[in-house]
């Protein structure tokens, strides 16, 4: 499963995963399981099994919602908040008021602090190779 979310992350394809019922699979995980929490995330909102329940715990710090981890992924990219919010067709306000919280959750002080963090929890891959 890990490797079939590696080769989806650079591209975020969900259908793939929505269409082959890999929502059981996904489910199973365990948490912390995949580096590609933000992926799954979106897969199961797709398939219609997400929930705040399902996405990826970080750890003994509060769980991100799925809108969270959603705006999460945007942070380690070169997107301002406008744009994060144009890309989710969500409001400005709405991703400030994501990224405070995830701040909250994952202890950051800042954006490269969140990220490094997220990271460190495996709700971001490390990278793109």
């Amino acid at each position: 499963m890990e490797q079939a979310l590696q080769l989806a992350e650079p591209d975020r394809l969900i259908l793939p995963f929505a269409m082959t019922g890999a929502q059981e699979l996904l489910k199973a995980l365990p948490p912390q399981g995949t580096s590609h929490a933000a992926l799954v995330a979106d897969i199961l909102d797709a398939a219609g099994g997400g929930g705040p329940g399902h996405a990826a715990a970080p750890g003994p710090a509060e769980e991100l919602s799925p809108s969270e981890l959603r705006v999460l992924r945007y942070l380690p990219t070169n997107l301002t908040r406008p744009e994060i919010a144009g890309e989710l067709s969500i409001s400005l306000n709405t991703v400030s008021t994501h990224i405070r919280r995830i701040y909250a959750k994952l202890g950051a002080a800042d954006r490269s602090s969140a990220v490094q963090r997220g990271r460190e929890l495996r709700l971001l891959s490390s990278g793109r190779a």
